[in-house]
C-alpha cells in the first residue's frame, strides 16, 4: 500500500449538506447480516466518484486491491495506491474518487453486529487507511464468495468473517494512533460525550454519570490523550463544528444553535480560540481547497 497526501480538491464543498446515505435498509434491520459489493458496482455509475457523506448506523471496510483511490476521511485527504483498506466508522464523513477500473470490495456491516468487536477494539472508531496483508485480502475475497452463495450456515460464516476483518483492520490502526485498547474509563467517557456534547454537559456531569471524581477523570484523560477532560469535551464539540461548517451551507448562527450555543457570538469566540480563525474564515479556507491554502 502507498498512501500519500494529496491536493485533490472536492469542488463546491461548502454547499454540501453532509448527506446521510441510508443503504440497504439502514433505517430498519438490514435484509442480510452484511452487504458486499465491488467498488465498481456503485462508483462506476457515478463517474468513479462518491461525494462526501456519512452513514448513521453502518460501518464500512473498503478494500482497494488494484488502482488508486483519493480518499477523504473527515477533514483529511490522502491518496491510496492499492492494495490497502479504508476503515469508515459509522458517522464518519467520507468520500472517494477512484481511478477508472479500480478493483476492490466494499463490506458494509450494521454497527450492532460489530458492537462486541468495537468494544474490544476501540481503535475501529478511528477513520483510517491501513495496509492490506495477503491474509486480509483473502478475507475480503472469502466474504464476497460467501455473500454470493447459498450455503448452510451462511449467516454465521459471514458474521465470523466480518469480525475477523474488523479485528485485522483494528490491528493495522493501533500502531498509527499509538495504542492498544486504552482506558475503559476513557472509552465510556467518549461514549457519553457522543450522547451529550450538544447539551454542554460539564466535566462534573460526566464524572457523576461515570461515578468517578472530576480529578480522577481528568487524570485519566491527560494520561491517555495529553489533554484534560474539559479539553476532550471541547475537541469533540469543535470537531462537529468543523464538519458542519465544511459540509453544510447553513449560516454560522444556525450551526451555533444546532451545537447547543445560546449565543452565536459565544460560539464564534469558542471556535476562534480552538481553531485559530473565525468560523467564516475556516469555511472560506475549506472552500479554497488544500492547493490554494498551501500557497497562501
Amino acid at each position: 500500500m502507498d498512501v500519500d497526501a494529496t491536493n485533490l480538491h472536492y469542488s463546491n464543498i461548502e454547499a454540501i449538506a453532509v448527506p446521510k446515505f441510508e443503504l440497504y435498509g439502514e433505517r430498519a434491520l438490514l435484509p442480510d447480516v452484511l452487504h458486499c459489493e465491488t467498488i465498481a458496482d456503485r462508483s462506476s455509475l457515478h463517474g468513479w466518484a462518491i461525494q462526501p457523506h456519512r452513514h448513521e448506523r453502518l460501518h464500512q471496510f473498503l478494500h482497494v486491491a488494484e488502482g488508486t483511490a483519493y480518499v477523504k476521511l473527515e477533514d483529511r485527504e490522502t491518496t491510496l495506491h492499492g492494495p490497502g483498506v479504508v476503515n469508515v466508522p459509522a458517522g464518519a464523513v467520507h468520500g472517494f474518487r477512484f481511478s477508472p477500473e479500480t478493483r476492490g470490495t466494499v463490506v458494509t456491516v450494521p454497527v450492532e453486529a460489530l458492537d462486541a468487536t468495537i468494544g474490544a477494539c476501540p481503535m475501529l472508531a478511528t477513520p483510517a487507511v491501513v495496509a492490506c496483508e495477503p491474509q486480509l485480502a483473502e478475507l475480503f475475497a472469502a466474504v464476497a464468495d460467501e455473500f454470493a452463495a447459498t450455503r448452510p450456515a451462511r449467516t454465521q460464516c459471514l458474521s465470523a468473517m466480518a469480525t475477523l476483518i474488523a479485528a485485522r483492520v483494528a490491528g493495522g490502526i493501533a500502531p498509527e494512533i499509538g495504542g492498544g485498547d486504552g482506558s475503559p474509563l476513557l472509552r465510556r467517557f467518549e461514549a457519553l460525550i457522543e450522547a451529550h456534547y450538544r447539551s454542554h454537559w460539564r466535566v462534573a456531569d460526566y464524572a457523576a454519570a461515570l461515578k468517578v471524581s472530576t480529578t480522577h477523570l481528568s487524570r485519566v484523560c491527560r494520561a491517555e490523550t495529553g489533554a484534560g477532560a474539559s479539553r476532550v469535551i471541547e475537541l469533540r464539540l469543535m470537531k462537529e463544528a468543523r464538519r458542519l461548517l465544511a459540509y453544510s451551507a447553513h449560516p454560522v448562527g444556525r450551526i451555533a444553535v444546532d451545537l447547543g450555543f445560546v449565543d452565536p457570538a459565544y460560539f464564534t469566540r469558542a471556535f476562534t480560540r480552538s481553531a485559530g480563525m473565525t468560523p467564516s474564515a475556516f469555511r472560506a479556507r475549506v472552500a479554497e481547497g488544500p492547493a490554494q491554502s498551501h500557497h497562501r
